[in-house]
């Protein structure tokens, strides 16, 4: 039940930060934190309602987060009247790694790794 209602949480966070994101010009430095952001908030949605990690909400993550950023950026080209601002690019491509990155499976440690001899 909570890997459904983090897709529908995160699904609905994507629509409401698209709407907002497309009141705002896509200049370099609100791309930059738009695309960092978006992606980390919808990653966190996954990672903490829903307490799930892996290649599933990795991709689910990226592709909300990349889809919120493009939908954002067609709205501030004025519904697709103007060619889209070229950091909006920028701000998809950060908002697509950092979502995935967000919820990627953890690496397990090696037991010959240095942290795990110091534990001993």
């Amino acid at each position: 039940m909570r890997p459904v209602l983090a897709t529908t949480v995160a699904a609905m966070v994507a629509a409401l930060t698209a709407l907002i994101l497309g009141e705002y010009e896509f200049g370099s430095l609100v791309a930059v934190v738009a695309g960092v952001g978006v992606g980390l908030v919808i990653g966190e949605v996954f990672d903490s309602l829903g307490r799930w990690r892996g290649p599933l909400p990795a991709t689910l993550a990226a592709l909300l987060a990349g889809g919120s950023l493009a939908w954002g950026a067609w709205i501030d080209s004025g519904q697709g009247l103007e060619p889209y601002p070229p950091m909006a690019w920028l701000a998809v491509a950060l908002g697509v790694v950092t979502g995935a990155a967000r919820v990627a499976p953890r690496r397990r440690k090696e037991r010959g790794s240095a942290e795990a001899v110091v534990r001993r």
